[in-house]
């Protein structure tokens, strides 16, 4: 973590004199392609000759091998995350790349660094420190192909990458198991940093509408001050700059429920609220999160500019608001919600206006992306619009949980994620609460994992003996303690139970593992590394 590598060089649509030396090859080849392993490196390398605003590191070596660079921009430029923190500056973690074939995110990325560094966009480093990870899944990069084959329905480069990495998973649902080396290393820099601001650079498709962008907040009902502050303040601000300095149309991400023309009022819906997704689990984790989605039926170059000119928004905005900010993250870390909603479903809709492209059935024999027939028309519909989710279940949050000493793998994933655990160095004895498990659903594979869910009900215990010295206490007073209760809680739709870790421990009218603690937990402990 946070050593230096061997770069490389990169260039921008907004050139500075001077600065033709540093270009992406979008740029370079008029956006008919994108950038590849080396050229981003190469660009990486080029720009750290000309200025001395950023430094450069790794955060992981991906499955195949490759490098995953990061690189850390700020003027002056920091040394560390504690001289970071002290700048009083917004933090802000910039991820591209993570799905393969959506490519704006990388071009727009490096261009953002060049023209941040050494560009017209200088002034606004004096305000932020940034960490960019441009080309994420490095694998899923490598592995090129027509865009028909690994990006159905976008509207170019040819040939693009993949959207999995090197094992074969989608890096935007591992941030719950965190089984691949990438998510694994941008933890690690997420805890060692503890930006306040994540963001998270993609490319949509699907439904036909009017806007060349879309974005969402964190979208887990687990609400915070931080997620509130992203939601109801910056994303209605930054999608007015769009429409104004940039004449682009950008909305709330989702889809159209049916794309059939006389269909489209039924609604517009978000995707999910799970933290296996990025920027929903940065939101559980109590800072701000802004997923960002290229529209795939823009052209190349449009998606670029749009993503482009999104990003310096969102870090213009954020380095004007720094003391909202830093107060919304404290507040946020200082929560200790009473309950914790540990399944999710869409709340009521807001009636808004949403732009469709009108389509028409393409006929017989089509489906898929090739379904609809694109016409050119578009057409402002009011129509209910659900874009947050509430609680479809929810639980009392306890003062903390207590792990049976052989349950090793989840406090291994607990520290991964960054919650404190202890070890306990005697026996225990409090008052607990233990779940009985009543039933037991297993879904359908999906990467190597068959997804389960368990009902059942917590009932209040006598003080309990069986705790001994070695097991594991985790207290929920501490800044991600929902975090621990949402992976812990054994009824949670993304949590240890979801992903397998206790497979071998759950069946009907038996015990769950995991105790809950009714009164504040002390005694004896050693901090697990």
């Amino acid at each position: 973590m946070g050593q230096a590598f061997r770069t490389i060089a990169l260039v921008s649509v907004f050139l500075a004199p001077g600065l033709s030396a540093q270009t992406t090859r979008a740029e370079r080849t008029d956006y008919r392609q994108t950038s590849t392993y080396a050229d981003v490196v190469a660009f990486l390398d080029s720009l750290q000759t000309i200025t001395h605003d950023l430094r450069l590191g790794t955060i992981a070596t991906s499955p195949e091998g490759r490098v995953v660079p990061y690189v850390i921009a700020s003027r002056p430029l920091v040394s560390s995350p504690a001289e970071a923190q002290r700048s009083g500056k917004p933090v802000i973690y910039l991820q591209a790349n993570i799905h393969a074939g959506e490519v704006e995110g990388k071009e727009a990325a490096q261009m953002l660094l060049r023209d941040l560094t050494a560009g017209p966009l200088r002034p606004l480093l004096d305000k932020i420190v940034l960490l960019v990870v441009p080309i994420y899944n490095t694998d899923g990069n490598e592995r090129w192909g027509p865009g028909d084959q690994n990006r159905p329905g976008q509207n170019g480069p040819e040939p693009v990458g993949q959207n999995p990495n090197g094992q074969g998973l989608n890096l935007n649902r591992d941030y719950v198991k965190m089984e691949a080396p990438e998510t694994r290393g941008s933890a690690a820099l997420i805890l060692q940093w503890d930006p306040d601001l994540l963001m998270d650079l993609h490319t949509t498709n699907g439904s036909y509408h009017g806007y060349v962008l879309t974005y969402a907040p964190g979208l887990n009902p687990n609400a915070n001050p931080a997620v509130a502050l992203v939601r109801d303040r910056m994303l209605p601000s930054l999608r007015q700059r769009m429409q104004q300095r940039y004449k682009q149309p950008t909305f709330s991400y989702g889809n159209f429920r049916n794309q059939d023309p006389d269909s489209l009022s039924q609604g517009w819906e978000t995707y999910d609220a799970r933290p296996r997704f990025g920027t929903n689990w940065m939101g559980l984790r109590g800072r701000l999160s802004i997923l960002s989605e290229g529209y795939s039926n823009a052209d190349f170059r449009t998606r670029v500019s749009a993503t482009y000119n999104f990003v310096r928004e969102v870090l213009e905005l954020a380095g004007s608001q720094a003391a909202l900010i830093r107060s919304a993250v404290r507040e946020s870390d200082r929560a200790r919600p009473e309950s914790l909603v540990v399944r999710s479903k869409l709340a009521p809709p807001v009636v808004q206006e949403v732009v469709a492209e009108i389509t028409r059935d393409a006929g017989a024999g089509t489906n898929g992306y090739a379904r609809r027939r694109r016409t050119g028309v578009y057409r402002s519909i009011r129509m209910p619009v659900f874009d947050r989710f509430t609680s479809a279940r929810q639980e009392a949050v306890p003062r903390g949980y207590l792990i049976p000493a052989r349950l090793t793998d989840i406090v291994q994933l607990l520290r991964r994620q960054g919650v404190t655990v202890e070890r306990i160095s005697r026996p225990l004895r409090t008052p607990v609460q233990q779940f009985t498990v009543d039933s037991l659903l297993v879904d359908s594979l999906f990467e190597g994992h068959r997804s389960v869910q368990i009902d059942g009900k917590w009932r209040n215990e006598p003080l309990d003996s069986a705790i001994t010295a070695g097991w594991f206490r985790v207290t929920t007073d501490q800044p991600l303690g929902t975090l621990a209760a949402y992976l812990l809680e054994p009824a949670s739709e993304d949590g240890v139970v979801t992903w397998n870790l206790l497979d071998r421990e759950l069946q009907p009218g038996q015990p769950y593992p995991i105790l809950r603690a009714r009164q504040p937990l002390s005694g004896p402990s050693v901090l697990v590394p």
